[in-house]
């Protein structure tokens, strides 16, 4: 909690152990700007109530610090918790959920947006190829119908793992086959998917 006040307020030289220079937070850096924050249900409480504070007084105070500061902010939130059921369990304050439920957007799951996969497993593919400094493999027809055939219960986060496994399976080949996909999805599929050629799609689509 102490290092997360400090990395979204910031902190002063010597608030504590190993601060040896003053710290701008995230909010102050993001003065004028757009600040994300993810999985805000996560925030202990007494985190809460200081974020309350900046959302409501668009002031704060450094870690160590005695002097208040202002910013303006823009703040986008996400969060995978049903917040109002949390404000319900006591876990999250009802005051700062209204702050921040000005306006909601709820993205459909992936299962939802197959067309997507496509788009993100490429993505995330070149991604990594190029934090690795690998060349970037082609998906085979019949892995891209697998992979749009799964589910997907971990949603993007779930994809992008997956594409970065499949990247370390390759070890360097020029492709990414049906057989260097996880079992999980590989278990997924009709039987018909399982016995297409490498080169070859189940759907109209591909």
């Amino acid at each position: 909690e102490p290092l997360l006040e400090s990395e979204l307020f910031g902190h002063v030289r010597g608030a504590f152990t190993g601060a040896v220079n003053d710290k701008k937070g995230l909010f102050e850096i993001a003065d004028g700007g757009t600040i994300f924050l993810d999985e805000i249900g996560e925030l202990p409480l007494t985190m809460q109530v200081k974020l309350l504070r900046i959302i409501q007084e668009g002031e704060f105070r450094p870690v160590g610090g005695s002097r208040t500061q202002r910013v303006n902010v823009r703040l986008i939130a996400s969060t995978n918790r049903n917040l109002e059921e949390e404000v319900a369990k006591g876990n999250f304050r009802q005051d700062l959920f209204y702050r921040i439920n000005v306006f909601q957007i709820s993205p459909p799951p992936l299962r939802e947006r197959k067309d997507d996969i496509v788009l993100l497993a490429s993505h995330f593919l070149e991604k990594y190829a190029r934090k690795n400094n690998r060349p970037v493999p082609h998906i085979t027809p019949k892995s891209m119908d697998l992979l749009c055939h799964f589910d997907w219960p971990g949603n993007v986060r779930e994809l992008e793992n997956e594409m970065e496994r499949a990247l370390t399976m390759a070890a360097g080949k020029p492709r990414i086959s049906a057989d260097l996909l996880s079992d999980k999805i590989r278990r997924a599929q009709p039987e018909y998917l399982l016995h297409l050629p490498e080169n070859k799609s189940g759907s109209l689509k591909h």
